[in-house]
C-alpha cells in the first residue's frame, strides 16, 4: 500500500493535458509503454493535477494497450498464418480501402470497403464486429505509419457487402 503511494508520488516528465488522446502511429509500432503511475486506492492524492494526471494515463492505456499488442503480435505472425493470432482484442480485415466521403447529419465520414469473401459465416445482423464506436487502425505499410477511424454509421446489408462508414 505504502509501495504504490510512493510510486504514484513519482512525477511524470510531461504533462497530461499535451498527450493526445489517440494514440500516435509510432506509438503503436514500437510497443513503447508509456509513463504510468498505480491508482491510489488508499491514501490521498497530492492535488488535483495528480489525480487527473493518474487517471488520463490509466484510461487511455486501457484502451492503446489492446491495440499496441494486438499489431506487435500481427507483425511477428506476418499474415503467414492469421490462425496463430492469440488475441481476441483484434479482428483483420483485409483489401481495405477508403472509397468516398459521405456527408452525413453528424458531419463528414468515408466510407470503407474491405474484403468479405473470407467473412461468409459471419451473421452480421448479430455481430459484434464493427459496430458504432468500434476503433479501426488502417495501415498500408506494416504499421509503420496508420489511421485511426471510428465506425459511425452500420447496417447488417452494408457489411454483408463489405461496406461500413
Amino acid at each position: 500500500e505504502k509501495a504504490a503511494v510512493a510510486d504514484a508520488m513519482k512525477e511524470p516528465k510531461d504533462d497530461f493535458r499535451d498527450i493526445p488522446i489517440a494514440p500516435t502511429s509510432e506509438e503503436i509500432a514500437n510497443g513503447e509503454l508509456p509513463f504510468l503511475r498505480p491508482n491510489i486506492i488508499n491514501g490521498r492524492f497530492k492535488d488535483l493535477d495528480q489525480y487527473l494526471d493518474i487517471q488520463f494515463r490509466l484510461l487511455r492505456e486501457d484502451f492503446v494497450a489492446p491495440l499496441r499488442e494486438g499489431i506487435a503480435e500481427l507483425m511477428k505472425v506476418r499474415s503467414r498464418d492469421l490462425r496463430q493470432l492469440t488475441s481476441t482484442d483484434l479482428r483483420i480485415y483485409r483489401g481495405v480501402s477508403i472509397r468516398r466521403p459521405v456527408c452525413t447529419n453528424s458531419g463528414l465520414t468515408h466510407e470503407i470497403s474491405f474484403d468479405v469473401s473470407r467473412l461468409i459465416r459471419v451473421n452480421w445482423s448479430h455481430t459484434k464486429r464493427l459496430i458504432f464506436g468500434s476503433l479501426l487502425c488502417l495501415s498500408k505499410d506494416d504499421f509503420k505509419t496508420s489511421k485511426l477511424a471510428v465506425v459511425s454509421s452500420r447496417s447488417p446489408e452494408n457489411l454483408a457487402n463489405g461496406l461500413v462508414e
